[in-house]
């Protein structure tokens, strides 16, 4: 019997967003990740807290989809197309984009751009 390779982080990445797989995501965190600024009150210092604010957006409605993901020397740009239901404070839909820093073939941290320019840039794809 024959085992498939396993993929890419890319395509993991990929594969858990599109599926609003937290579990499959949180597999492909580090313990430690961080995300945002750690002395704000939603600032995320580990796996828990960081699956905790993708499920909390999800329970409030919001949708999404990465339109992108690439690879740089830094880590993945993923550029997501995040909508919110119409009755909600957030309501208008906006293009963010996360870099997904790498070490060790997890995501140790996550930073949050909102032009794709300094994503790339920290990425590590200019």
């Amino acid at each position: 019997m024959t085992s498939a390779l396993p993929a890419s982080l890319v395509d993991q990445v990929r594969d858990a967003l599109a599926s609003r797989d937290l579990d499959a995501f949180g597999a492909l965190l580090t313990d430690d990740v961080r995300w945002g600024d750690e002395n704000h009150p939603r600032g995320c210092k580990n796996r828990a807290d960081v699956l905790k604010t993708f499920s909390r957006g999800m329970s409030e409605g919001m949708d999404g989809a990465a339109s992108e993901l690439e690879r740089g020397s830094n880590g993945i740009l993923c550029r997501l197309s995040v909508t919110w239901p119409e009755d909600h404070p957030r309501s208008d839909d906006v293009d963010i984009f996360h870099v997904y820093l790498v070490r060790d073939e997890h995501i140790y941290q996550i930073l949050r751009f909102f032009d794709r320019d300094s994503a790339a840039n920290a990425a590590g794809l200019n």
